[in-house]
């Protein structure tokens, strides 16, 4: 069965779930948060930034994933809170480049973006650090091309990606030191890992429905 075309409704969709799934988790992130300093503001921090994200693309007379993406993108970038926003808004701006020109987009395109959001926000950090959210981001693109080469559709992927970000969530501790002292996973890394599960929810609705209705 083919999959109906994905679009900027189909991301900023998987978004909106994102970000109501991050607020119920702030505190928890809050909680973990020892590095790069122990301020417990991760949790608040990347949830206000993907507000301000997805306010940017309120009300947005257009379904182009490239219009939606670059929108995104500049509301992150400037709503971004702390270190860990900046970083999300830095991957955000990595996927609208990576969907740039797109009307509409494919799993290998989904693919390409999220690669495009791993080297933008490693990019954009003077001194990046293994053990933390730059190391979910890149792991999670891997996967995907990965998954691409199987000839996977987007419910594949970002349900593989999430799994395999949970996974890289829990190893965190024995890339940095500083968390397996403290006895925790990277705040960013889980903040991340709860976006990609929020995204997950939205996409397989969608498909879910558009089952239903080609049944």
């Amino acid at each position: 069965m083919l999959e109906t075309p994905s679009d900027g409704k189909t991301f900023i969709r998987a978004l909106k779930a994102a970000e109501r799934l991050l607020e119920k988790r702030i505190e928890e992130i809050n909680a973990i948060n020892v590095f790069p300093v122990p301020d417990g503001d991760t949790g608040i921090n990347m949830y206000l930034t993907l507000q301000a994200a997805n306010a940017a693309a309120e009300n947005l007379a257009t379904s182009s994933a490239a219009e939606v993406t670059a929108k995104v993108a500049r509301g992150a970038l400037l709503g971004a809170r702390g270190n860990s926003g900046v970083i999300l808004s830095q991957i955000l701006r990595g996927i609208a480049r990576g969907l740039e020109m797109k009307e509409r987009f494919s799993p290998a395109d989904f693919a390409n973006a999220l690669r495009c959001a791993s080297e933008t926000a490693y990019r954009a950090v003077a001194n990046p650090t293994e053990g933390t959210i730059l190391t979910v981001m890149r792991e999670a693109s891997e996967v995907a091309a990965k998954q691409v080469a199987r000839g996977a559709n987007l419910k594949q992927i970002i349900t593989t990606v999430t799994a395999h970000a949970e996974d890289t969530v829990r190893r965190t501790p024995e890339l940095l030191p500083k968390l397996k002292e403290a006895g925790v996973v990277d705040a960013g890394g889980k903040g991340l890992f709860y976006i990609f599960v929020g995204m997950k929810q939205a996409i397989t609705r969608r498909t879910k429905r558009h089952e239903e209705n080609t049944a």
